[in-house]
């Protein structure tokens, strides 16, 4: 924050947060997670939150690697809740993605958002196949059939 910025501006705080989500590296986040955890405003912290979890499960290669530094995040904000739900659902994604076994059940229970994630970038028939018969929306299935389609081209 500036010396102009007035500590009981929400606007003020979410941009200093933010700001601290973008320019911090891992190393940071214990000192970034309790002050979102001491934040007055939820809902702004747990955008913060979220941005941070995506932040980290983009840069972190591994699904190892992510669940570590998940861990201390959801026993901070609990099992249950959005942020835990991304966390598990980041996992699953990075799982999926380094080529772990489809768990059909939790991949058509998953978010709007993670189906999307997925069709947009899974390299996995498997994965497109299932999406393709049970995702979510109409949209879902069809991307999922189409790149399902497209992957079996490619082998050929």
């Amino acid at each position: 924050m500036t010396s102009n910025d007035d500590p009981a501006d929400g606007h003020a705080r979410f941009r200093q947060l933010s700001a601290a989500v973008r320019e911090s590296g891992p190393g940071d986040d214990s000192a970034l997670l309790a002050a979102l955890l001491t934040e007055p405003d939820r809902l702004m912290a747990e955008s913060v939150l979220m941005s941070l979890v995506d932040t980290r499960a983009e840069g972190l290669s591994s699904a190892a690697a992510f669940a570590a530094w998940a861990e201390p995040v959801v026993d901070a904000v609990g099992a249950d809740g959005f942020v835990a739900r991304r966390v598990q659902e980041w996992a699953l994604f990075k799982a999926l993605q380094s080529g772990e076994p489809v768990d059909r059940e939790a991949l058509t229970a998953a978010s709007n958002w993670l189906q999307r994630k997925l069709v947009e970038e899974a390299d996995s028939a498997t994965v497109l196949a299932v999406l393709g018969e049970a995702g979510r929306t109409k949209r879902v299935r069809n991307l999922a059939k189409t790149r399902a389609g497209r992957l079996r081209s490619a082998a050929r």
